[in-house]
């Protein structure tokens, strides 16, 4: 007997529509910036946050978003040191206390500088928040969880590990290392993701990565082929040169039909690798443009790469962990054939990024 198919005018969709309009604005709200299931983990960040959704807000909403930014984000910001700095006393009369100037003084909208929206660094943060959202960091339990932390800390009831007893657990004859296990887990690769369930056949690994020294913005989707038995390593699909977007027709599940020259990159377990492709077949940054921009990230001489600490190292390589996203169905929509072959990215969704998996992995997730 087919089971029964809730229609537009069906009860259980009114019940639905009657219990959302129950939630008053504030509610709605508050689910969309803590609740996990929010729609906003599955948007991109920037059709949300840029300067045209800005100029459609009242011009009150407008000035108390602009105090909330800083002084740098507006026109009228002049850089300068404080009058106590050597450099500031050098200027003699032109020098100004900065104690005695007002901080907020020029943040209006009509000075507001429309780049800000497209800052790296604005939407860097942005991204780290939808992970928080995606991870239930900003949900009710875990703001329960942090203040009993805090109430544990100021009654002395917490107990937190010292240096002393951190060293004698992890030299202790018989005990396992704690040392070792952070290098067994700063050791992780895609294979570790692929064992937890956390890359899967048929996601879309999306790649993005601004070269700010360049000015050049890569981005690439990349379609998780076949996953190599033995070993564990991940093949994978992309379109040749600089276009971004798969074919729709791969996207569907379980099609690898294609028009054209569709490459691929096979037996990858580390991310960095990976990049390092992407970035070949990509065409407009170099191996060694990738590098200096590495090199400047980790305030590191280009000439002294192959001689930077494993500290650094590791900082190179998380930037490549950063950079890659997963995409993947959710629901029953892996069925729907016809929606697949006109939604962006086969109608998946927005998973995290595989530095935020690898974290899952290391915490037994």
């Amino acid at each position: 007997m087919p089971a029964a198919v809730a229609t537009p005018g069906s009860p259980s969709r009114g019940k639905r529509k009657a219990r959302d309009a129950e939630k008053s604005p504030a509610e709605k709200l508050e689910y969309l910036l803590t609740n996990s299931k929010s729609r906003l983990t599955n948007m991109d960040i920037s059709d949300i946050i840029n300067y045209n959704n800005f100029l459609e807000l009242s011009g009150e909403s407008q000035a108390r978003l602009c105090e909330l930014l800083p002084p740098t984000a507006f026109a009228t910001y002049v850089p300068s040191v404080c009058f106590s700095h050597p450099d500031g006393r050098s200027a003699g009369q032109d020098s100004v206390d900065r104690m005695d100037v007002d901080e907020t003084a020029g943040r209006t909208p009509a000075t507001l500088d429309p780049m800000v929206f497209s800052s790296p660094f604005l939407l860097s943060a942005a991204h780290t928040w939808q992970d928080q959202l995606v991870s239930n960091w900003l949900g009710k339990k875990a703001s329960d969880d942090l203040e009993k932390f805090k109430q544990g800390a100021r009654e002395g009831t917490l107990h937190a590990d010292w240096k002393d007893e951190t060293w004698e657990e992890d030299h202790t004859p018989g005990a396992p290392a704690r040392s070792k296990k952070k290098q067994t887990q700063a050791s992780l690769d895609l294979t570790a993701l692929v064992k937890h369930g956390l890359l899967q056949p048929d996601d879309v690994l999306s790649y993005r990565r601004i070269f700010s020294q360049l000015k050049v913005t890569v981005e690439k989707d990349l379609l998780v082929d076949t996953i190599n038995a033995n070993s564990q390593t991940v093949n994978f699909l992309l379109m040749p040169g600089t276009r971004e977007s798969l074919q729709p027709s791969l996207l569907v599940a379980g099609s690898r039909e294609y028009d054209g020259k569709v490459l691929s990159i096979e037996d990858i377990a580390d991310p960095v690798a990976l990049e390092r492709g992407v970035l070949d077949v990509d065409g407009r940054v170099s191996y060694s443009d990738k590098y200096e921009d590495d090199a400047a990230y980790c305030h590191a001489p280009i000439n002294q790469l192959d001689g930077v600490s494993e500290q650094l190292k590791n900082a190179i390589a998380v930037r490549a962990w950063k950079s890659f996203t997963v995409w993947r169905w959710c629901g029953d929509m892996e069925g729907q054939i016809e929606m697949q072959l006109v939604q962006e990215k086969g109608g998946r969704e927005r998973v995290a990024t595989l530095f935020y998996l690898r974290g899952c992995c290391t915490s037994g997730g």
